[in-house]
């Protein structure tokens, strides 16, 4: 099981796309009309082979989950994506668990789940399977086929071209680090080290942070064509806060790993 998507809610989508697409030094591969059905407009980048998403309710949306996430948290981290091999088990067992499914999609082969944020404490959460077609990468490479983006395509980068890289870590800051690190684990049948669960070329830190209501505080990427300064750089350019590490933007620390 891979993270493959990150997903972050936006008051306004195109400035935060624009930022995003400058940093990063690449354009916005996809923009999907079928999130209208959730009332939002959304764009995606990709990162070695992940996806970064910005989804905005539309302004004639009425309310929305992503504009209630808004008001509560403002510009952040909304929604985790997951790829595995065979998604429907991984959701079976999660429902019989007691999660709450909120949104399912079976059809030719895709297979997705999106699950309550209550369920997971900071976040949407889905479990993904793409189909498997002659000429697909397995789902674990970087160039794996992922509908969401309708990626790879002769005309879009692929993972290797990306300025910055795959994710690497994430990290979740919350008052019961090590509760919610054994709950995730369970749920995702994932090996857990410490206060760290581990996923196939990622891995997702739980920090303890008293007071706080969980929440996603950290993305790091690995280094792409490009170097860490060179991205930090750009960020500064763009008049973001930035660090030694990275910068900050849309309510996340950006880190960077070689």
């Amino acid at each position: 099981m891979r993270i493959r998507q990150i997903v972050f809610a936006a008051e306004s989508l195109q400035p935060t796309l624009d930022s995003l697409s400058a940093v990063l030094d690449g354009p916005v591969v996809f923009r999907d009309p079928g999130v209208a059905h959730f009332g939002l407009e959304n764009g995606l980048l990709v990162s070695g082979g992940d996806f970064i998403e910005v989804v905005s309710p539309l302004p004639d949306a009425g309310e929305t989950a992503a504009g209630r996430h808004l008001s509560r948290r403002g510009d952040s981290f909304y929604m985790l994506i997951f790829q595995c091999d065979d998604a429907g088990p991984h959701i079976e067992r999660l429902v019989d668990r007691g999660l709450r499914a909120v949104w399912r999609h079976d059809a030719d082969g895709l297979v997705a789940t999106h699950f309550h944020p209550g369920d997971f404490s900071a976040a949407i959460v889905s479990i993904d399977s793409m189909p498997s077609k002659p000429g697909n990468d397995a789902w674990h490479s970087p160039n794996a086929h992922w509908f969401w983006a309708r990626w790879p395509q002769a005309d879009k980068p692929k993972a290797q071209d990306t300025a910055s890289g795959a994710v690497a870590a994430l990290e979740l800051r919350t008052p019961n680090a090590a509760s919610l690190a054994q709950q995730w684990a369970e749920n995702l049948q994932r090996t857990r080290s410490g206060n760290r669960v581990m996923f196939d070329g990622a891995y997702i830190d739980f920090v303890e942070e008293a007071g706080c209501t969980p929440y996603f505080s950290a993305v790091t990427l690995r280094a792409g064509q490009d170097s860490p300064a060179t991205i930090v750089a750009r960020a500064e350019q763009a008049g973001l806060d930035v660090n030694d590490a990275g910068f900050t933007f849309c309510g996340v620390e950006w880190r960077f790993t070689h």
